[in-house]
């Protein structure tokens, strides 16, 4: 290869490539007076306008008030120009909303599949709210002027990772998995994938304990209505290091463990020790009074007060036996619940 086709060879690969060769030419004309360009939602301009444009395919928009927007899609190629002369048709205004698959958007009771455009109902304020499937609904708002249009490209929230806790009556206090996250109503983003303890406290009201899992990523939500009933709760383990769940939410640890204000209703007690899982059981918290329960192998059962024990009484027949009376008949007067079946072994006096 001679010098001279060597030098030539590099001056064509590391030339710059022009404009016109790594795009092609838009051109927009309009007779509507004020109008504007927009390409793939972006503003490139006002009407005439002449414009190097990348390759492919865009969605061009050309806008001015009191008239309705000409939407077009258009296929850029390279070295070639696209000549548009767009003839707009007088109208009201309008509102476009754009957004994610599956969006919607409601605007006084009405709710429109995205992409879609309405007619604009007049100046003033309009309030719409975005929502899709996996994401945070989204209120909006805007100003209306006569005749003018609007794009609304909706940006909406993903609901991974997001917990919201309302009660009734609002303003109580939230914690969630042990930290302080406000008042309700009260929303905490970022949170990671699985089950979260939330307590919720009010003056005058018992305390609530939710379990909230997002285990499949979506959206942790617990609404909760509060009451005016609790009692007092006392969990007896059967280790030092034993910790207390109620519905997945760290109360306390010990051999003893006392929870105050717990509200009436359901409620799952868990004894854990580290990441081992001791006992559990499902009660009802009655609606005043206390409440007393124990660790009995794998199960946490109800501890009822010792004279309704069975074996307190077999005991006081027992010590009646040796002292000459008949303990049979006390016993079975007396007796709140069945004992066992079968053998039993009792310590007597």
């Amino acid at each position: 290869m001679s010098l001279v086709a060597f030098w030539l060879l590099l001056v064509g690969l590391f030339s710059p490539v022009s404009a016109a060769d790594a795009t092609g030419v838009l051109k927009v004309a309009t007779a509507a007076p004020g109008a504007e360009v927009y390409l793939d939602g972006a503003l490139i301009g006002a009407a005439p306008l002449t414009k190097y444009i990348v390759v492919g395919k865009h969605k061009l928009r050309v806008v001015a008030d009191n008239f309705d927007p000409l939407v077009r899609l258009v296929d850029i190629q390279a070295g070639k120009t696209v000549e548009l002369n767009a003839t707009l048709t007088p109208g009201p205004g309008s509102i476009e909303f754009t957004g994610p698959p599956g969006a919607t958007v409601t605007i006084g009771g009405q709710t429109y599949s995205v992409p879609i455009r309405i007619p604009s109902p007049g100046p003033g304020a309009l309030d719409y709210r975005a929502a899709a499937a996996g994401f945070e609904d989204t209120p909006g708002n805007l100003q209306l002027v006569k005749g003018r249009n609007y794009l609304v490209d909706l940006v909406l929230e993903s609901s991974e990772g997001v917990i919201a806790i309302t009660t009734k009556p609002a303003g109580a206090s939230v914690e969630l998995d042990g930290e302080d996250i406000g008042v309700t109503p009260t929303k905490r983003t970022g949170q990671t994938n699985g089950p979260h303890g939330v307590s919720v406290t009010l003056d005058g009201y018992g305390t609530a304990y939710r379990m909230v899992d997002t285990t499949k990523g979506g959206r942790g939500t617990a609404d909760v209505t509060l009451s005016k009933s609790f009692a007092d709760l006392t969990v007896n383990t059967a280790s030092d290091s034993a910790r207390v769940l109620f519905n997945r939410v760290d109360v306390g640890s010990g051999l003893v463990v006392k929870v105050p204000h717990v509200a009436k209703g359901r409620l799952e007690v868990t004894i854990v020790d580290g990441e081992k899982t001791l006992a559990s059981g499902k009660f009802e918290v009655p609606e005043s009074g206390a409440l007393t329960l124990r660790q009995a192998g794998s199960a946490v059962i109800e501890q009822k007060p010792l004279t309704q024990q069975w074996t307190f009484w077999a005991a006081v027949g027992g010590g009646a036996l040796v002292a000459g009376t008949t303990a049979g008949v006390v016993v079975a007067a007396t007796q709140p619940e069945p004992a066992p079946v079968g053998d039993v072994v009792v310590t007597l006096p």
